[in-house]
């Protein structure tokens, strides 16, 4: 009887799995938790063909953007679905952490969706304009008396986070002037004069080189101030850790892809095992070095261990962060 309870149990798994891969045409909708013409926009259009083809049949894998609340609008409605499988998300953590980590209201807790796997990661700089001439130095900063100005785009996103801690660590009080639409927005906004400094991801500061030679750089517009790493920088500047801030190394930011909590096993592991050959395709990899995307693949484990691990990180920031979003 345990055996024929067992077996009717798996079948009913696999008839479910079955069910939206690859037997007829089926949709899977992969949500875009922000607007048109983004970094998540273009890294899920371009991954969707890539899982499509990896997961083989008639499915069709359908971008469908779903802006709102900081990335909440798209988290609510893949944790609210049918878990089948058939909604999945890239992630942006820790942005995404954010909600839980300071007890704002949200449908979904990242530490219970069902991971299929890390698309890519990017590390940040600090950078101001190359005009201006304020800031020479990162010791320029962190000597100035005045309050400084940090265009940005919103409270609880990751660049916004990751600066809220940085500046938090060298007892800076900034005034974040928020509403830019996205990072090259703010960006202009510091070239311009509306702030004195931001953060930019190191792939998004790139266009801003003129050129290289013998390891030489031309900045153009802005220039990098300090580098959140605890290697070697890449642009000539003073590094979070040679400054001894090596904890600051973790600052950053993950795309990771997840569906629906409770999807039966069945159904997770053929997603996943789908997904996680579409990040680590030659194609993807060579897009992402040709337009500056630093992919990073992770299969599902990894990618609920990096998850939860970033989660401890940031939580230890609590009160940090939710002094940031009040502001």
């Amino acid at each position: 009887m345990l055996s024929r309870v067992i077996t009717g149990t798996a079948a009913a798994a696999l008839a479910v799995g079955a069910s939206i891969l690859p037997a007829q045409a089926k949709n899977i909708t992969f949500l875009i938790a922000y607007g048109p013409g983004g970094g998540f926009d273009t890294v899920t259009r371009k991954l969707a063909p890539l899982i499509e083809k990896h997961l083989g049949g008639n499915v069709n894998v359908v971008p469908k953007n779903m802006p709102g609340g900081r990335g909440k609008k798209a988290a609510n409605y893949l944790v609210n679905r049918k878990p089948n499988g058939r909604n999945l998300l890239i992630f942006n953590m820790p942005g995404h952490a954010m909600p839980n980590i300071i007890g704002e209201k949200a449908d979904y807790d990242v530490r219970t969706i069902d991971w299929l796997a890390r698309a890519a990661e990017f590390k940040y700089l600090i950078v101001t304009s190359a005009r201006a001439g304020k800031f020479k130095t990162w010791n320029d900063v962190t000597s100035y008396k005045d309050k400084i100005k940090i265009p940005m785009t919103a409270p609880g996103t990751t660049g916004y986070l990751a600066t809220a801690i940085l500046m938090d660590a060298y007892g800076i009080k900034p005034k974040f002037i928020t509403g830019y639409k996205s990072s090259s927005k703010y960006a202009l906004g510091v070239i311009r004069g509306d702030g004195d400094l931001t953060i930019l991801a190191k792939g998004s500061f790139r266009k801003y080189i003129t050129s290289k030679k013998k390891n030489r750089q031309a900045f153009k517009d802005l220039t990098p101030l300090l580098e959140i790493t605890n290697g070697p920088s890449q642009f000539g500047v003073e590094t979070t850790g040679s400054l001894g801030k090596k904890e600051l190394a973790v600052l950053g930011g993950d795309r990771m892809i997840g569906t629906t909590p409770g999807t039966p096993k069945a159904v997770k592991d053929k997603i996943a095992n789908a997904v996680f050959k579409a990040v680590s395709d030659p194609e993807f990899a060579a897009w992402g070095k040709k337009v500056g995307r630093d992919v990073a693949p992770l299969n599902a484990a990894q990618t609920k261990a990096k998850a939860l691990e970033l989660f401890a990180y940031y939580s230890k920031f609590k009160s940090v962060l939710a002094a940031s979003v009040k502001k």
